[in-house]
C-alpha cells in the first residue's frame, strides 16, 4: 500500500516513480529519444530510420578506458548478430571533434561511429558517466541500459540483445 506524507498541506508519495531517492533517472522503457548525427563516414543517421530492427546505442568518450575495451566487445557482437537484425551505433560526446575522430578511426570497428558535440542527446538519455549502453526495441522503446562496463559484461547484452531479436 502507497503512503503518503502531508507537508504544507501537500500531500507527497513516499512511493513515487519505481526508483529510490538519489538514484539516476532512467530511460528504460520509455521511447527511445530520435537523433540525427553525421558520423565518421560523413552521412547523417537517424535512430528512428532503423526501427524495426534491434539497435544497441553506445555512447562513449575517448577519454574513457572502460570504452576503449568496450568498443572491440561491441565490434565482435555487431559481426556476429547485424545479418539476424541487430544495429549497432557507437556516439561520441566528446567535445573536441578532431581528437574523437582520430580515436574513432584508430578503434576501427565495423559499425557507424557518429559524433555528438552537444549536450542536448545526453540529457535525453540520462547520460551521467561513460560508456553507456542502451538497447531499443524493434518498436522503438527503450528495453535495457547500462552504464560502466568490465570484461564479462557483453554476455549480458548477448542475452538482451538475443530475447529481443526473437521477439
Amino acid at each position: 500500500m502507497r503512503r503518503a506524507l502531508l507537508a504544507g498541506g501537500v500531500i507527497l508519495g513516499l512511493a513515487m516513480a519505481a526508483a529510490p531517492l538519489g538514484a539516476a533517472p532512467s530511460i528504460v522503457g520509455k521511447p527511445a529519444p530520435d537523433f540525427a548525427l553525421r558520423g565518421l563516414d560523413g552521412r547523417n543517421l537517424r535512430l528512428s530510420e532503423f526501427r524495426g530492427q534491434v539497435v544497441l546505442v553506445n555512447f562513449w568518450a575517448r577519454s574513457d578506458g572502460d570504452s576503449r575495451q568496450q568498443m572491440p566487445a561491441l565490434d565482435r557482437i555487431n559481426i556476429t548478430y547485424q545479418r539476424a537484425g541487430l544495429v549497432v551505433l557507437g556516439v561520441s560526446v566528446d567535445e573536441d571533434l578532431r581528437r574523437a575522430r582520430e580515436f574513432a578511426a584508430a578503434m576501427s570497428v565495423s559499425y557507424p561511429i557518429l559524433f555528438d558535440t552537444g549536450t542536448e542527446i545526453g540529457k535525453d538519455y540520462f547520460l551521467q558517466k561513460m560508456p553507456m549502453t542502451i538497447l531499443v526495441d524493434r518498436s522503438g522503446m527503450v528495453r535495457y541500459s547500462a552504464v560502466g562496463f568490465r570484461r564479462g559484461d557483453e554476455r549480458v547484452y548477448l542475452d538482451q540483445i538475443r530475447q529481443l531479436l526473437r521477439e
